[in-house]
């Protein structure tokens, strides 16, 4: 299965780990910005216009790449800044990939019929994958 990684970006070397399990279990990981070298901090408005729209750019391409997200949900009671996963998010619901959620729902889209959630990584591997 070809999988997106969303989540925080300065989750990412979490996520990279993540993404090692998954390729251990046989799976491509299509989430190139996990290969990204940008500071776990950075802020919009730090980078050119260029930059941005090539790097949202790749990463449609990744989530169009992918049969299924495992979208990492966020706490809805606290602001992050950003939310480009948000976008990847909707995208992938919209092209009728497999949605998989863990965390807590953090908006409306997350109540689709077809959306599944999963408290942990861990369960979602356990139940998803038997591992």
């Amino acid at each position: 299965m070809n999988i997106y990684i969303a989540g925080r970006y300065s989750r990412r070397d979490e996520f990279r780990q993540v993404r090692d399990k998954l390729i251990k279990r046989g799976h491509t990981v299509t989430s190139r910005w996990l290969d990204e070298n940008e500071p776990l901090q950075s802020q919009m408005g730090q980078h050119s216009s260029e930059w941005y729209r090539e790097t949202q750019h790749v990463d449609l391409v990744d989530v169009a790449r992918a049969d299924s997200m495992l979208f990492f949900a966020e706490d809805p009671l606290v602001g992050t800044p950003r939310g480009g996963r948000h976008v990847e998010f909707g995208f992938a619901l919209a092209l009728g990939r497999a949605m998989y959620v863990i965390g807590p729902r953090e908006n409306v889209f997350h109540y689709n019929p077809t959306v599944i959630h999963y408290d942990s990584l861990e369960d979602f591997l356990a139940l998803t994958y038997g591992c």
